[in-house]
Formats: structure tokens, sequence, C-alpha cells
């Protein structure tokens, strides 16, 4: 259900099409959900059965017409009333790679050290492109309340991602220290 006030925020911030609230999703909220196209379109349906959101549509020759989404003010109370009066639930770790890792003993040490350098790569790559993002966004900046979750998410990424960096490193050093077979 998350899904629903993720995209009624977006769209409390402007209207948008469905394209551009996956891309979103891809892109400043991938930190902390994931969405599908098709979830995304779905969602996007019942919300405006609802009355939650309304579209209209823009015509574009040589294009398929677009649907450009908008909150609708009953959108708005439903979103604000779910922020302040519905308790957030504990966050679910899904993290393929950790499962990965608890299997880490029916491999060598080197196979687990080089998935180990390839994921803190990958996560370098996020600190990186997000750091390259938030810098753009606000060019050193502190944003102004109409921005200030993109902000405070996009940090959340970084540091996230700069923990999981910080993670491999420790494990790749704690990995070297073992020996081979510990078997008795």
């Amino acid at each position: 259900m998350s899904i629903r006030y993720a995209l009624l925020g977006l769209l409390a911030k402007q209207p948008q099409t469905g394209y551009d609230l996956f891309h979103t999703f891809k892109t400043q909220q991938i930190y902390y959900w994931s969405s599908t196209h098709s979830q995304v379109y779905k969602e996007l349906g019942k919300m405006e059965e609802e009355h939650l959101t309304t579209h209209d549509i823009v015509y574009q020759e040589g294009s398929p017409n677009k649907k450009v989404y908008t909150i609708t003010s009953d959108g708005e109370r439903h979103l604000i009333e779910w922020m302040i009066h519905t308790m957030s639930k504990p966050a679910k770790i899904k993290d393929e790679f950790l499962i990965k890792t608890s299997a880490f003993h029916v491999i060598s040490k080197e196979e687990a050290i080089s998935l180990l350098q390839r994921m803190k790569a990958h996560n370098e790559m996020v600190v990186t492109g997000t750091g390259q993002w938030k810098e753009q966004t606000f060019q050193g900046k502190k944003p102004g309340y109409e921005q200030v979750g993109e902000y405070l998410t996009a940090e959340y990424g970084i540091r996230y991602a700069q923990m999981y960096v910080d993670w491999c490193d420790w494990a790749i050093k704690e990995i070297h220290s073992l020996p081979e077979n510990t078997e008795s």
C-alpha cells in the first residue's frame, strides 16, 4: 500500500506522467522503495477510481498521447492523514546479497572476496552518482522546505551505500584473517 503514498507524495510536488513517476522511483527513491512499471500504472488507475488523482491528456504529434496525473484535494488529505496518523512499520530488509553472504562457506575465500569487491564497487558508484545528483540539484546549499524530502532521502541513500562500502571492506578483512578450513 505504501506505493500509493509514494505516488501521492510525488504528485503533491507537481503533476507527472506515469513514466516520470516510475523514473523517479528508479533514480531518487531506489534507496528505500522499489516498484515496477506495471505497479505504478496499476496504482495510478486505482487512485483515480478513488478520486485521489485525476489526469489530463497531452496530445502529441508523432508520439502517443500521454496522461499527466495530478493529486486531488481528497488525495492530498488522504496523504496527510496517512503521514500523521499511521504508525510506520519497522523497515524490512530484503537483501539478496546478504543471502549469498550467509552461504559463503560453500565457495572459496577468493570467490567470496571477489563478490564483496563487486558489491563494494557497485555501492561506490551509488555514493558517487547520488552525490553528484545531490550536488547538481542543490548546488551545495540547503534546500527550501519544498525540496526537503529529496534532500533528506538522497543523503540517506548516500549514507546507506557508504555503510555498505564500509561493511564490504570490513568483511573482506575478516575473510582474509580466517583460516581456509575451520573444521575440527
